[in-house]
């Protein structure tokens, strides 16, 4: 029985402003079996062509329902609701265990979303069936498991399934999308984008509707290096743990390599695998609070790891054993180990009392693993992990106040963006674990994880990984990630053998760039922690008309400024796409000669002290060293910020939304072409910062002076570099 029946739309609040007449609409358009269609100026954009009921996941099916909503023989109610102009509500209540839906598309239409790995190495999710959860050891990336109930479609809209029961998407069947929960009540959203292929207002309602990010602190993108163990590795006068942090801090001071952060991976604590005594392990760590009082002046912030796993005869253990506030089941003889049931309050009180030592020595941070390891019932992951994530950051936020630390976690749901940033699991030491990484990057930002970080080389190694060309790919790649984290000690050290001084010279040269690109990267985030929208991004949210730029899984934009095509194969070379019409120009960022058209591919060879970068049409790149960190070796050090310009007169203004840290607000930097006068004019707000105002052009750099409280500049007789 197929009709068109309207609903009666219930308008409820919204953090979204808007107003009542909207052009677009959802009505039943069916109700056997039950279906929903939303249109759009009156014409069909998403079919939800099903809503599915069962008492397992696999024996859910359609339902059939009353043109009201009533489920037939009682099962329940549907109802819709529109919440803004692009956004509705449907809120399934039933008496079945299980509750999904099912969209039906062109079969020409892709799906993204769900998941941060990316399966075969793809961007989307063609032929892929799993759940909700954290996924094992996998081809390039073990334990990739940033995910959200959420993906959209090219053929423009998204969908949210707002819930953190455990649940399975299936996008096998080419032109369908359908997720079933374990729940039987379920809302979930259909977002559809504010304008014609905006998918990034797609990801930023998405993201309203979830959660966004605290913004991290300026230590927390990094450089930061840390080792998976410190307790061994000793080079010359170390004896322990202390020193060997010691000494990379002196190696750092002795190359001008900047750092911002270091983090202490298992082991660092006593009892059984180094955790659950919450302490330091006194052989290794005499003087703990000493030590990391240390490290902060030396400027390095210092993170722990954890993770809510009870170890064998642990305080941890015992005290959570004796209460019954362990997972039943799970042999804690194994490495394993169970995890408290931390939706019993007296269970995350008492961890989270216990893990609070840790800020009160002065940790600021913790690196969040495990969570889908066995340790408790698969269904549990998604909330036991988020109550987790909340307990680690409340034992922060309660000692130092919002972002003025940094978390982050390798199993995180969205719901907990707010609360943890990512890294991207245990990554492996070779080309494919970098190419995997690349990809796993970008598929991050298309689900809402804005701050990103790998572990630079690659985390699962053999004797003789990271080679010296992978590793010094993968710097590359990490200068141009949000977060730039690099795993070192262990007999893998860029400083020691068997590593060349061709290998420190790149770990200084993407140190440096990815430190001075600091203020870039935070306006970014700072912008994420307003809209959603991610630092890595893939070409399709910024070239939407440009049907190839959804297929490229190995390049991206860096924010909107940067085109970023990192080599992932040996022997440096490799293809370039640069998305876009014709009318789209790159700049090469290094060399600033070479101009490049949208819709061109163009093959790279490089060396491995570079990477293809590039600049868009009329970029503003706000660079410089705006926090001292390590910086110890220049002497009467003082913050300095730099812009520059790539203006172009066929983009007669552009912008720049600057965060100034202190008064905590975005600054714009508007740059203005006149082509007739042949004069470019950039002016500028508070930044907080002085330093220099640098334009690129063909007959060179003009400079002139940044004013921190605010100013204007006129250059004259500007030659263009995207000119001709």
């Amino acid at each position: 029985m197929y009709l068109f029946l309207a609903f009666t739309l219930t308008f409820v609040s919204s953090v979204l402003a808007w107003k009542p007449r909207s052009p677009n609409s959802i009505a039943v358009s069916s109700t056997s079996p039950f279906s929903l269609q939303v249109s759009s100026e009156k014409h069909a954009v998403v079919n939800n062509s099903a809503i599915l009921l069962g008492r397992t996941n696999s024996s859910a099916a359609p339902v059939s329902a009353l043109a009201s909503g009533e489920i037939l023989k009682n099962a329940g109610q549907i109802t819709t609701s529109q919440i803004s102009p692009s956004i509705f509500k449907i809120e399934v209540n039933t008496t079945s265990q299980y509750v999904g839906a099912r969209f039906t598309a062109s079969n020409d239409d892709s799906f993204y979303g769900v998941w941060e790995y990316p399966w075969s190495q793809q961007l989307d999710n063609a032929n892929v069936s799993f759940e909700l959860k954290g996924l094992g050891n996998s081809e390039g990336i073990n334990w990739d498991n940033a995910r959200a109930p959420f993906f959209f479609t090219t053929g423009g809209y998204g969908i949210y399934a707002d819930t953190l029961e455990m649940g399975s998407f299936d996008f096998t069947t080419p032109g369908q999308a359908q997720y079933v929960f374990n729940t039987s009540s379920l809302v979930y959203y259909i977002i559809l984008p504010q304008s014609k292929g905006d998918f990034k207002s797609i990801i930023s309602q998405y993201t309203g509707l979830s959660a966004h990010i605290e913004l991290p602190p300026d230590t927390g993108y990094g450089p930061t290096f840390w080792s998976d163990n410190f307790e061994q590795d000793f080079h010359a006068g170390v004896t322990n743990a202390q020193e060997n942090y010691y000494d990379v801090i002196n190696h750092l001071y002795d190359y001008h390599i900047h750092a911002t952060s270091m983090f202490a991976d298992r082991p660092y604590g006593t009892g059984n695998s180094s955790f659950g005594n919450f302490d330091f392990d006194p052989v290794y760590y005499p003087t703990p609070e000493q030590f990391i009082a240390n490290l902060s002046a030396y400027g390095f912030d210092f993170q722990v790891w954890v993770a809510n796993r009870a170890f064998l005869d642990t305080e941890l253990y015992n005290t959570a054993s004796a209460n019954g506030w362990l997972f039943p089941g799970i042999d804690p003889v194994q490495f394993l180990g169970p995890a408290l049931n931390l939706s019993i309050p007296a269970a995350y009180d008492y961890f989270k009392q216990r893990l609070s030592y840790f800020p009160s020595v002065g940790v600021k941070g913790y690196k969040i693993d495990r969570g889908e390891e066995g340790e408790m019932p698969v269904y549990e992951q998604n909330i036991q992990q988020t109550l987790f994530e909340q307990l680690c950051y409340e034992t922060m936020v309660s000692k130092y106040g919002p972002s003025n630390f940094y978390n982050f976690a390798r199993s995180v749901v969205d719901r907990s963006r707010s609360r943890s940033n990512i890294w991207n699991g245990d990554s492996q030491s070779n080309f494919t674990g970098l190419a995997y990484s690349v990809t796993s990057g970008i598929r991050a930002g298309l689900v809402g994880f804005p701050v990103w970080g790998s572990d630079t080389g690659g985390y699962v190694r053999g004797l003789n990984d990271p080679t010296e060309e992978l590793w010094a790919r993968w710097m590359w790649f990490s200068t141009f990630s949000p977060v730039y984290e690099i795993m070192i000690g262990t007999n893998h050290t860029p400083w020691y053998p068997p590593y060349s001084s061709n290998l420190v010279y790149v770990l200084r040269e993407t140190a440096n760039l990815h430190f001075e690109l600091l203020p870039y990267i935070r306006s970014y985030t700072y912008q994420a922690s307003q809209d959603g929208l991610p630092v890595i991004r893939a070409l399709g949210l910024e070239t939407p008309g440009d049907g190839k730029s959804w297929d490229v899984t190995d390049e991206y934009f860096f924010g909107e400024q940067f085109l970023v095509a990192p080599i992932v194969n040996q022997g440096g070379n490799r293809s370039v796409y640069f998305p876009g019409g014709n009318g789209t120009k790159y700049l090469e960022y290094f060399g600033k000669k070479d101009v490049f058209h949208g819709g061109s591919t163009v093959e790279v060879t490089l060396p491995v002290t570079s990477v293809p970068a590039y600049v868009v049409e009329g970029a503003i790149v706000p660079r410089g060293e705006v926090i001292q960190a390590n910086n110890k070796w220049t002497d009467d050090w003082k913050p300095y910020l730099n812009l520059e310009l790539f203006p172009s007169f066929k983009v007669p203004k552009s912008s720049f939304t600057y965060y100034n840290v202190d008064s905590k607000e975005g600054i714009e930097i508007v740059v203005t072409s006149d082509k007739r006068k042949g004069t470019v004019e950039v002016t500028w707000g508070d930044v907080g910062t002085a330093g220099t105002v640098l334009l690129y052009t063909k007959d060179g750099v003009q400079n002139s002076t940044l004013a921190a409280s605010g100013g204007q500049a006129t250059f004259q007789k500007v030659n263009s570099l995207f000119d001709g």
